[in-house]
């Protein structure tokens, strides 16, 4: 009798160690042990969307996984169109994906901040964390916030793409053309206009160029109105089907743009040679383009139609065609080589762009498409601008943290 009791107690003790080392199995693998509290009381834990999981921990730091945090951000607002943007000063990714979170008095952690979509438009939120009293980590629900929103807001145009797939009607006015004053160049024709924004900004530009020495700048063409573009157009289109080429038509769209599809109806283009070099032919070699192509990015300009980007603009390389499209999106086309229809399409395919600058800040391009909301909270430390970028989408650029205004 005494064996069967000994034996049966041997019995219950193997069994309990065996479902104690199964239940260190299943802790060691998934980090879950919600139901076992014993052994948690000194974990933090995340909410998710299945449950919880038990993160990591140091004596003084708990540690979050970025993927955790999307997880948790994407039950949240119940949508998979989820973009974050962390706080890097204090709460840097490191190799593997995770941040750092000190334990001590402070409960709540504002992280950074959560871009997020659904049918009805685009909200931009603060992540704050809050940690309760029994060491879950959630996302808190603040109180409601009274909304920004974009739907009233006219966009700015000087970003506008404009080709041949992107056409301007007959009838588009820009009603912002001044005559060309006050620059440090030749100007070819006194009836010369520009957009008022462009022109501040080719002072600035020429009036730095000379002051490095380079003076010999020639304004040879600006705005030109539709009727003009097609007489241009039509001109050289007869000059090529008088020659016999094999497709007149496509032939003369690659040195004159169509009608509708020229940057020049805009009045934010302008074709630029020089004294020394006053042909198109040999602009190239010229100390006023060399000046450019280095420096026309800093003031909200870029080289519109590059040797090597033939294939995406439809357009020959023209080294005297500048278009004014402003900052910050003139540093990011010179800092990633882009030409606008490339920003278009990486846009298109993406919808969040990040981009760092030394000078003018930290931003946040962001894809919308025309009529579509997008609120923001008050108080959000974060700077906006609308953009038009397509006849079917815009472009936000938001700036973030404690930077000067969008110029």
């Amino acid at each position: 009798m005494r064996n069967r009791k000994f034996i049966r107690t041997i019995i219950i003790a193997a069994f309990i160690i065996l479902i104690f080392s199964f239940s260190m199995v299943l802790a060691a693998q998934s980090r879950d042990m919600t139901w076992f509290p014993t052994f948690e009381r000194n974990s933090y834990k995340i909410s998710l969307d299945k449950g919880s999981k038990i993160l990591e921990k140091t004596d003084s730091a708990i540690f979050l996984s970025i993927d955790d945090l999307n997880a948790m951000l994407t039950e949240k607002y119940d949508t998979p169109e989820i973009h974050i943007e962390l706080d890097d000063e204090h709460f840097k990714p490191d190799e593997n994906n995770k941040i750092l979170l000190p334990i001590g008095e402070e409960k709540t952690y504002c992280l950074g901040r959560v871009i997020f979509g659904d049918n009805k438009g685009w909200t931009a939120n603060n992540i704050n964390l809050l940690i309760n009293e029994d060491k879950y980590l959630s996302i808190s629900n603040s109180k409601e916030y009274e909304k920004n929103d974009f739907t009233n807001i006219a966009a700015d145009y000087h970003s506008k793409l404009v080709n041949r797939y992107n056409v301007l009607p007959d009838d588009y006015n820009n009603e912002n053309l001044s005559l060309i004053k006050g620059v440090q160049a030749v100007i070819s024709n006194n009836e010369m206009k520009l957009d008022k924004a462009a022109l501040e900004a080719l002072k600035i530009m020429l009036e730095k160029a000379n002051s490095d020495g380079v003076a010999g700048f020639v304004l040879n063409s600006t705005y030109r109105p539709y009727a003009y573009q097609k007489y241009l157009f039509d001109n050289l289109l007869n000059k090529k089907k008088a020659a016999g080429a094999a497709d007149p038509y496509e032939e003369a769209s690659k040195i004159v743009a169509i009608p509708g599809t020229s940057e020049h109806q805009t009045g934010m283009a302008l074709d630029i040679v020089s004294l020394e070099y006053p042909s198109f032919d040999n602009f190239s070699q010229s100390k006023e383009y060399a000046w450019l192509k280095e420096n026309c990015w800093d003031y909200g300009f870029i080289q519109r139609y590059p040797e090597d980007k033939t294939e995406k603009t439809f357009i020959i390389y023209e080294p005297w065609h500048f278009r004014y499209v402003g900052k910050p999106l003139s540093l990011y086309l010179k800092q990633t080589g882009l030409c606008m229809e490339e920003l278009v399409e990486s846009l298109q395919e993406n919808k969040f762009i990040s981009f760092n600058t030394l000078d003018e800040g930290d931003y946040i391009f962001m894809l919308v498409k025309k009529g579509q909301a997008f609120t923001t909270e008050i108080g959000l430390n974060l700077e906006y601008s609308l953009m038009e970028l397509t006849e079917e989408d815009n472009l936000i650029i938001m700036r973030k943290g404690d930077t000067p205004p969008l110029r």
